[in-house]
């Protein structure tokens, strides 16, 4: 089952809206883990900078410079990053421009005030200042032309790859609703006879169906990307009623379903057309009960889903492969190569396995480093 999608506004809560927007911006958080790791490597490579552009010799190593240069870029970097990551939900509403040029304009007063403060603690301590520096605010002056040039570039940087973030996310929903819009409602008259012919002998049951036909008919029209896996089961719980209607006591359906499903992510309608597949190809074609078993084990880090099918005696019905296909797109649309589909038959069983791993699509884990 599915209808040709279409997406109609959705409201959003304000949390939500700035939950969206936060990720979206193109100011990371720097108060992650992950960023501080990437920020103290980029103070030890400004700082790698700052020697070799001044320094008149590189060998001997001059550790003390090199020292003095890294303490200076590390604690302008921590002291500067903290701020932005603590004024981050405020500057989220503000200008690119004016991001930027804040950004800038705080990174290089901590460096002035930085510095001013350790030319005053070496002259206290009496150690050396860098052994290339004859005029100490000449040297600061040069210091706050090239550290503002590396700045305005990484936030340039940071900028470009928040766009090229978003285009990415863009193009993967409107990828993944396109191969949702492919699913054909083959099973939609046959369901419609169906309830015409109970609402005369059996109005409770013909209710019961116009409900879960009217949850499917919802469920195709969401313009969500993915749901939670206990969703997609109850969808096909829905599904699995009205089939059974129609095909009587030739269905029967094994749940095997472990518990943690709620907390885990599937894309949207994934289940249901290989559940259509193995009633279509199976039970349909037969003439005697047919069980199938859908199995979720939720592991670890895997999630794996297998559905086995009997396989009809005698008579076939070809296919075009294109559920499994599409199917198969939309995994690893959603959580790339790691996830994979697989089917096979063997001594009289269809048996489909689905393997995804637990956490978030590539383009969400870009969006955090």
């Amino acid at each position: 089952m599915s209808i040709k999608t279409t997406n109609p506004p959705v409201a959003a809560t304000s949390s939500g809206q700035k939950s969206d927007e936060l990720n979206d911006f193109w100011l990371p958080d720097f108060c992650s883990t992950a960023a501080a790791r990437r920020l103290a490597s980029l103070a030890i490579l400004i700082a790698l900078i700052l020697l070799v552009a001044q320094a008149p010799s590189l060998w001997p190593l001059p550790l003390w410079d090199f020292f003095l240069l890294a303490t200076l870029s590390g604690a302008v970097i921590a002291i500067s990053f903290a701020l932005i990551c603590r004024w981050r939900v405020a500057m989220a509403s503000w200008p690119h421009l004016t991001i930027g040029v804040a950004s800038v304009a705080l990174i290089m007063f901590n460096l002035v005030w930085l510095s001013v403060l350790g030319i005053y603690l070496l002259d206290w301590l009496q150690l050396p200042l860098m052994s290339f520096v004859s005029n100490e605010y000449s040297t600061l002056a040069r210091h706050l032309i090239i550290v503002a040039l590396f700045a305005s570039l990484f936030l340039r940087y940071l900028a470009l790859q928040a766009q090229l973030r978003i285009r990415e996310k863009t193009a993967l929903q409107a990828r993944l609703e396109a191969l949702q819009a492919r699913i054909q409602p083959h099973f939609l008259f046959n369901s419609m006879n169906i309830i015409a012919s109970l609402i005369a002998v059996d109005p409770d049951k013909a209710e019961q169906a116009v409900e879960d036909l009217a949850t499917l008919f919802r469920a195709s029209l969401r313009d969500t990307v993915d749901v939670s896996l206990a969703e997609e089961i109850a969808l096909c719980r829905r599904y699995a009623n009205i089939e059974e209607l129609r095909l009587g006591d030739r269905l029967a359906i094994d749940w095997q379903v472990g518990a943690g499903v709620e907390s885990l992510r599937i894309p949207h309608l994934s289940l249901q057309p290989l559940l259509e597949n193995a009633i279509r190809h199976g039970v349909e074609l037969s003439a005697v009960r047919c069980d199938i078993t859908l199995k979720v084990v939720c592991g670890p880090e895997w999630v794996d889903i297998e559905l086995t099918n009997p396989v009809a005696q005698g008579a076939t019905r070809s296919g075009n492969q294109m559920s499994l296909r599409n199917v198969t797109e939309r995994l690893k649309a959603r959580f790339g190569e790691q996830a994979s589909l697989q089917a096979s038959a063997s001594n009289g069983m269809f048996v489909t396995r689905l393997r995804y791993p637990h956490g978030q699509s590539p383009a969400q884990q870009k969006s955090r480093r």
